[in-house]
């Protein structure tokens, strides 16, 4: 899952994840309910239209159930075209922990990507409504003190993780630290043997 395209030179992810999948999806979910029902109560929907129109046909000359059928069809094509929509939302949404800073990318046609540096995060806010706790997961707002802006990630798995994940970083464990100082000597020392036995 590591995408090194996002990550600079001496830097390395410390963790990368995506929002909890079935909290993210909650909204695809219900519409996939609605499509099985529509489908599920489609005769019925169609014979009462069609009793509805023996009604209806003395009056106006509508085509009642014709016109039902398609618009039914129609709401089931836009229902899976939304819940497809919303299976790439949350493929193209992940967050990563580096050991400088909190990188948030998201976005399917207009790509949407944000990063604050550890030091620069003022507060951290934990929030878990009760079906997020089911299925231990949360939102962490991230606030920055040096432009009051904020950082909103979604659904996390396992919030309190991350959470204890970004305190370590904001107070500068060593473990965060240690491993970017080692490979930048590394290329120093690359750099100067280059340098010196190159002719």
């Amino acid at each position: 899952m590591r995408n090194t395209n996002e990550i600079r030179s001496g830097e390395r992810a410390i963790f990368e994840t995506r929002p909890r999948f079935l909290m993210y999806l909650k909204s695809a979910l219900i519409k996939f309910i609605i499509i099985i029902l529509i489908i599920y109560l489609f005769s019925t929907i169609i014979s009462l239209t069609a009793l509805a129109q023996n009604f209806i046909i003395n009056y106006v000359q509508i085509p009642l159930v014709q016109s039902v059928t398609v618009f039914l069809l129609l709401l089931i094509l836009i229902l899976i075209l939304w819940i497809i929509w919303n299976l790439l939302s949350w493929k193209y949404t992940l967050y990563t922990l580096t050991n400088t800073r909190v990188i948030s990318k998201k976005g399917i046609i207009r790509k949407n990507k944000s990063f604050i540096h550890y030091d620069k995060i003022q507060d951290i806010k934990v929030t878990q409504s009760l079906t997020e706790r089911l299925f231990a997961s949360g939102d962490i707002e991230i606030f920055s003190g040096h432009d009051y802006s904020t950082m909103l990630l979604y659904d996390i798995p396992n919030p309190t993780k991350i959470e204890n994940l970004l305190n370590r970083a904001i107070e500068g464990d060593f473990e965060f630290q240690k491993t970017s100082r080692k490979r930048e000597n590394k290329d120093e020392i690359v750099g100067n043997y280059e340098r010196k036995f190159k002719r």
